[in-house]
């Protein structure tokens, strides 16, 4: 609105601008010039918009495109992983199931296939819209990426899988982990010590316990 506003104040100036010369100078007996360049105008303004229109119609077509192939390459990747090779087909066959798009992302993490992982990312959030549990994937991803360090971009997204989730479990055990690496002991076993105590059925209670216990063990003796 502000824009055709705008347009319209600097096409009446311009109209002006032609016009008052004329006027002055001829009174009514020379119309016609000034008149085929007001007409001219905004014919002109008017193809102008049409081209710019077309421009954007093929810039989004070009990314659309681009998209396109992103995806394509994720799925049609060549590779002698068998759990990769039926990922790969189930989502052929069902290729709007974001499920399908998370597991591939994860399997290719786990690869450290960090780019394949992030656009099978994408594609899941395109999908089932965001969540704690992609954010805190995509924390996993970069920390793994950076070669396990806790840049800006792993903060950020692992803020914002525990904003949503305050017990999430992937971005907590993230933290643990990280902590337990940086011999933060006492950190690492307080986030495991909560997991334990939260209601999360998909928790490895085994895995943590034992974690806390080697983390006990590695603690410097007071």
């Amino acid at each position: 609105m502000i824009l055709a506003i705008g347009l319209a104040i600097v096409l009446l100036v311009i109209l002006i601008g032609m016009w008052w010369p004329w006027l002055r100078q001829y009174g009514r007996l020379s119309w016609r010039w000034p008149l085929g360049f007001s007409l001219l105008i905004p014919i002109l303004i008017l193809l102008g918009y049409q081209q710019l229109g077309h421009y954007s119609s093929v810039q989004q077509e070009a990314l659309r495109q681009q998209e396109a192939a992103r995806l394509n390459s994720v799925v049609d990747k060549q590779s002698s992983d068998p759990t990769l090779f039926l990922l790969q087909q189930r989502i052929r066959q069902s290729p709007d199931n974001g499920e399908l798009w998370f597991s591939l992302a994860q399997h290719y993490l786990y690869r450290n296939e960090f780019e394949d992982a992030l656009v099978a990312l994408q594609q899941t959030e395109r999908l089932q819209g965001v969540s704690a549990a992609l954010d805190a994937a995509r924390a996993t991803l970069f920390y793994y990426q950076s070669g396990q360090k806790m840049t800006d971009d792993v903060v950020y997204w692992l803020q914002q899988a525990l904003a949503k989730d305050p017990l999430q479990y992937t971005a907590l055990m993230l933290q643990a982990n990280d902590n337990f690496t940086h011999a933060r002991y006492a950190q690492a076993i307080a986030i495991w010590q909560q997991l334990l105590e939260s209601d999360n059925p998909d928790i490895d209670r085994a895995v943590i316990i034992r974690a806390m216990t080697f983390a006990r063990a590695m603690q410097p003796s007071s």
